[in-house]
């Protein structure tokens, strides 16, 4: 933790961290849900409040929960992750929506971003694509590795 000397004292003062956001995580595996939030938590990414295993419970989780942001499989059975993050971004827009997929086709990228997502990150490449989505703050950002499209606002 920084150590910030003030003029008039002789006693360091010590500045808190910034708190960490917020974040519901959705995937239909029970399996790879317990091992992205576990990675989340480990590495102090974000600080995980809710979880989901179906696009209608992330719903359900982000209307009671309102977290900064939201981590969704894009493909899962029932109500999938681009329906979910459709319904959501109208609803809720201030919430950050990053899909994960194991498709990286410039089509289904397109969907993703037409659905409201932010961000499409590769499943397998999830911890390092997320601390790069995370880091940018610029209005203009660009995922190198999937984005075709060149504005992703609000991450």
């Amino acid at each position: 933790m920084p150590v910030v000397v003030f003029p008039n004292s002789s006693l360091p003062k010590a500045i808190p961290p910034a708190p960490l956001r917020t974040a519901v995580v959705v995937d239909d595996s029970s399996t790879i849900l317990h091992a992205v939030c576990s990675l989340l938590e480990h590495h102090n990414i974000v600080n995980v409040v809710g979880r989901a295993e179906s696009g209608l419970d992330a719903m359900s989780e982000v209307q009671m929960l309102k977290p900064d942001l939201l981590l969704m499989d894009a493909e899962m059975p029932g109500m999938s992750g681009l329906r979910a993050s459709l319904m959501i971004s109208q609803i809720h827009p201030e919430i950050t929506i990053i899909l994960m997929s194991m498709d990286t086709g410039h089509r289904f990228v397109q969907a993703c971003y037409d659905c409201g997502a932010h961000a499409v990150i590769y499943k397998p490449r999830f911890l390092k694509e997320l601390r790069q989505v995370l880091k940018l703050d610029s209005p203009q950002m660009v995922d190198p590795t999937l984005a075709p499209k060149q504005a992703i606002a609000g991450v």
